[in-house]
């Protein structure tokens, strides 16, 4: 069994498929206000709420927050950053990150995510299945982009965007901050 202890911030449908990935190197656990300390998700315990994160501090020394949910996924970082959490990313074994990008801290990499060569991608990004981050493309912190969307060369989603399933945010084109793209959408 491995020998680092995550905790996973939300036992929902993101934190489910993050917690098959992290299993493989770390002893995790969630933390989730709509579960009962002692269940189990997906044979993952639940060990608490995020209310309890200080007293979960003694045991878990490292947290990923897997929720959505853009300024309540900020809010647990900024918390849990003070209580001295660190935050790994958790990558798929599928997915390719460039040892020529920058990566952040506390990022989900789902399946067939690329992360090309001159991207960079901020602290707290979401990025499910298929995703691809062109070189010299960003994604600012706490971002979530949905399976299958694409940042070309030069462009920018800005902190706290959500990107739809099937985007595409043109070359050089930018996204505001705290933006929702819809579904199928082209960004120019």
């Amino acid at each position: 069994m491995p020998e680092k202890k995550l905790l996973l911030v939300g036992a929902g449908s993101f934190g489910c498929m993050a917690a098959e990935l992290a299993i493989r190197r770390y002893d995790c656990a969630f933390v989730d206000d709509g579960h009962a300390a002692g269940e189990t998700v997906c044979g993952v315990p639940v060990v608490g709420c995020a209310a309890d994160l200080s007293r979960l501090r003694g045991t878990y020394g490292q947290l990923v927050v897997c929720v959505g949910n853009h300024a309540f996924r900020k809010r647990v970082y900024e918390i849990a950053r003070v209580l001295g959490y660190e935050f790994p990313n958790i990558v798929a074994p599928s997915a390719y990150v460039s040892p020529f990008a920058k990566m952040g801290n506390g990022c989900v990499l789902m399946q067939n995510v690329c992360v090309q060569n001159g991207a960079v991608v901020g602290d707290g990004v979401l990025l499910n299945a298929g995703v691809e981050i062109h070189g010299g493309g960003a994604v600012d912190d706490y971002a979530l982009i949905y399976t299958n969307s694409v940042v070309r060369t030069g462009a920018r989603v800005g902190k706290l965007a959500r990107i739809g399933s099937n985007s595409t945010i043109g070359k050089n084109a930018i996204v505001p901050d705290g933006a929702e793209i819809p579904d199928c959408t082209a960004v120019r």
